[in-house]
């Protein structure tokens, strides 16, 4: 059987339409089963770019002899697919059109044959389509602002983008060559919406639409599009814009410091950060520019600040008069700032069983600790090293904490123990890092050296000094010669070394070398406390 192509216009007219033919799988069109047959295919344009919309026409003559015209259109793709009603193989002519042109194939369809695709080129989008004048691109000419506040916050929620059409020269397309643009989201959060969705460009090529926030903070994203004259479809560049978050709100106001326990009493002048967290009752961040004010009892903090696009922001907390001795070397930071009561929906309210109470002009407030923290002393307890094979183990109690109020050091602190002599190392608590100081106002008293959580945690270890297993075929019986001890960190350094005393002294407590200008006390326990220099 052959294929055959129907004149349904001069010859003329069918050359000028370029039409392109490809089938796949011979001439015939394939059929779904007994009385019927599937007429599929996809539809280009001059660049072989999918044609959107493209009017699909079927006409053959059924099995009673009469003529029968089915219709389809082209998907986002291109593409058509139509099942026909057919018992016997039949001639159906094919014709595609968009906006004045068209092409044609005449195909044999049978209910039993294999699955074909057709192609069709329509002799449309090529540069003679984009000569000075007709519409070519789409550019965003104005933008009333790059951020909007979420609805019901107090501030501007809806901002305005004007879009311009363009021919290929650049210049705006004018009345006659007007086209309708189309307004769609790329990307939005809940709530968002555009007004209107579809707008007739003017005289300058212009359309313009209103972008309105809804009750979410986060990123939109409007793009703009439009058609040419000859059914092809292009669009605008991506258009960004900020939804910002509305009033602070008590259940996501938060305040956290660099380090819970610095060293501000060591010398005056040594910083640490405060850092506040605001979001409004969505749990969004609040609109940049938000205002935060600070104080302390302690030292001196910066005054305020003002929010960046995360709704985050710090001051700076330095050590100076008046120092918290009077409070167990606890200081007391307060932030606070205006919001809202607006009822949290979306938060457990065990999670936040204090909200804000009087309406958009609250004061919500927030407080925190931070430990002033001194130079290291370190106490050991007992102070005993016997030579004797027999006494081994020995067993050291070691307290590590600032002179001022026993408080426990600075995150990052470093603690050593090493033993030296023959057969002999220490093992336990000899090799310690400290992290940061945990604080909670158990009696809603305000914060004080009773409110520290971890202080054993924090100050007390134990080592001991044993045989070394490794050395077990030495002969020589164990000896401690010398007991290092090596404390070093933010607040300061100070080393004790222990070393035997003289078995002429006929004394139990050994000799004791600190830090060159570390004072030394003995204590009740017949310890001993050695205390870092002074500056």
């Amino acid at each position: 059987m052959f294929c055959s192509l129907r004149a349904g216009r001069p010859l003329s007219l069918v050359l000028a339409t370029a039409l392109l033919l490809t089938v796949g799988l011979g001439c015939d069109l394939g059929g779904g089963g007994s009385g019927d047959a599937t007429v599929a295919g996809q539809v280009l344009n001059a660049a072989s770019d999918p044609v959107v919309g493209a009017q699909v026409v079927i006409q053959f003559t059924d099995d009673a002899g009469e003529q029968v015209e089915e219709t389809a259109t082209t998907d986002s793709t291109g593409r058509f697919n139509k099942r026909i009603d057919i018992g016997d193989p039949t001639e159906v002519v094919i014709t595609v059109s968009k906006k004045g042109v068209d092409a044609q194939q005449t195909r044999q369809a049978s209910p039993d044959a294999g699955a074909s695709d057709l192609s069709f080129t329509l002799e449309i989008g090529g540069e003679e389509n984009r000569e000075p004048g007709r519409p070519t691109d789409i550019v965003l000419q104005d933008q009333s602002a790059s951020s909007v506040r979420v609805q019901e916050s107090g501030g501007t929620s809806i901002a305005r983008l004007t879009f311009q059409v363009v021919d290929s020269t650049g210049k705006a397309i004018e009345a006659d060559q007007a086209v309708d643009v189309d307004f769609r989201f790329g990307q939005r959060p809940e709530g968002a919406s555009l007004t209107p969705s579809t707008v007739e460009t003017n005289g300058q090529g212009q359309a313009t639409v209103n972008v309105s926030s809804g009750k979410e903070a986060g990123v939109v994203q409007v793009v703009a599009q439009t058609e040419r004259p000859d059914g092809t479809a292009f669009q605008s560049k991506p258009v960004g814009l900020s939804v910002h978050g509305g009033l602070p709100n008590k259940c996501h106001f938060s305040l956290a410091p660099e380090r819970f326990n610095f060293p501000g009493l060591v010398d005056l002048g040594v910083t640490t950060s405060i850092q506040v967290f605001v979001g409004d009752k969505y749990g969004n961040p609040v609109v940049p520019g938000t205002s935060v004010s600070f104080s302390a009892n302690a030292g001196l903090i910066g005054g305020s600040l003002q929010t960046d696009d995360q709704g985050q922001g710090s001051v700076a907390l330095t050590s100076a008069r008046p120092l918290p001795d009077a409070n167990g070397g606890v200081g007391t930071v307060r932030a606070a700032t205006v919001g809202t009561d607006d009822v949290n929906t979306i938060v457990d309210p065990d999670n936040c069983p204090d909200p804000a109470e009087t309406g958009n002009e609250n004061t919500i407030v927030e407080t925190i600790p931070v430990i002033f923290s001194g130079r290291p002393e370190v106490k050991v307890d007992p102070m005993k090293i016997e030579p004797s094979p027999t006494d081994l183990p020995q067993t050291y109690e070691l307290t590590v904490r600032d002179v001022q109020n026993e408080n426990p050091l600075a995150p990052g602190t470093s603690i050593q123990v090493a033993a030296e002599g023959t057969n002999v190392k220490a093992v336990g608590s000899t090799a310690v890092t400290l992290g940061d100081t945990a604080l909670k106002d158990e009696n809603g008293d305000g914060y004080g050296k009773e409110d520290i959580q971890n202080r054993e945690d924090l100050t007390l270890f134990t080592f001991r000094v044993v045989k070394d297993v490794e050395g077990k075929d030495n002969p020589e019986p164990p000896e401690v010669r010398a007991v290092t001890i090596t404390v070093d960190g933010p607040n300061g350094s100070v080393e004790t070394v222990l070393t035997q005393s003289s078995p002429k002294t006929n004394s139990s407590l050994q000799s004791l070398t600190p830090t060159q200008g570390a004072t030394v006390h003995r204590a009740a326990s017949g310890g001993v406390v050695v205390r870092a220099p002074q500056e």
